[in-house]
């Protein structure tokens, strides 16, 4: 083994040591994304993106407790998260299995006008004024955000291969080199 791929070996051995030693984070981070016609007035359209910071998740509820929220909602910024049982008796709860939200859902301020999102059997958002400014979501997406430490994982492997990948063509130059051939 030569001194690159040792040093490669050592180095990714080390990171993926210290990644698994790591304490668990304290939140895990999801980006969502929203979109829907209002009922009353099918020019009235909203979109929402942006991201929730969770806590650990929780076996009790299956899911994990949203406890902030950052994005926008109609080209304003989202401002808060309401707490629980704060608006439309939501839970804020972010549920592991497909639906993501339950008939409570999250609730936020964008403006100055509180919005809960919730699923009874569609995805829906509903808005201060009362329960007839409704958007049933034509569009509504969470994903998880890789945790930083499974990317530095991944970085080092991928730095790995390619240092194994050029020793191997440098071997192989030389092989041939020596054997008097002209082929790369």
């Amino acid at each position: 083994m030569n001194f690159d791929k040792k040093l490669a070996a050592t180095l990714t051995g080390t990171v993926c040591f210290l990644t698994a030693m790591m304490a668990p984070v304290s939140a895990a981070m999801f980006n969502f994304s929203y979109s829907g016609t209002s009922v009353l007035d099918p020019t009235d359209i909203v979109t929402a993106s942006g991201t929730l910071t969770t806590s650990d998740y929780d076996s009790a509820t299956n899911g994990y407790e949203i406890l902030d929220i950052t994005g926008i909602r109609n080209d304003v910024t989202i401002e808060s998260l309401l707490s629980p049982g704060s608006f439309l008796d939501n839970d804020n709860l972010l549920l592991a299995d497909s639906p993501a939200l339950s008939e409570f859902g999250f609730a936020y301020t964008a403006g100055g006008v509180s919005y809960n999102v919730f699923n009874t059997y569609d995805y829906l958002e509903i808005g201060t004024p009362g329960f007839y400014t409704g958007y049933p979501l034509s569009y509504f997406s969470i994903t998880p955000i890789p945790e930083s430490s499974l990317m530095l994982g991944i970085l080092s492997l991928t730095v790995l291969v390619a240092i194994n990948k050029r020793n191997g063509r440098f071997a192989l130059k030389k092989l041939n080199h020596h054997n008097g051939s002209v082929a790369d």
